[in-house]
């Protein structure tokens, strides 16, 4: 079986109402499991999955920001 493939699909609901559906392959599972500390015995609930991609895309935005700011520094085009 390929790390790759679709094991669990999770229909999440968040605060505004909306569903957060995420798709995780065997090997997405295991690396939350690991960034949570759970041992195979132990539940991977709702609330572990919502968090991490939560905190993936915080991560993600504040990094893109981080380089438009430090683009906006840059001159742009041609100086003479």
């Amino acid at each position: 079986m390929s790390d790759s493939l679709i094991v669990n699909v999770r229909k999440i609901l968040v605060k505004d109402g909306n569903v957060l559906e995420v798709e995780m392959s065997q090997q997405f599972i295991d690396r939350l499991r690991t960034y949570f500390g759970l041992s195979s015995d132990q539940p991977l609930e709702d609330s572990h999955v919502k968090g991490y991609v939560l905190r993936a895309v915080d991560a993600a935005v504040s990094k893109a920001e981080s380089g438009i700011n430090e683009n906006e520094d840059r001159p742009q085009g041609n100086i003479a």
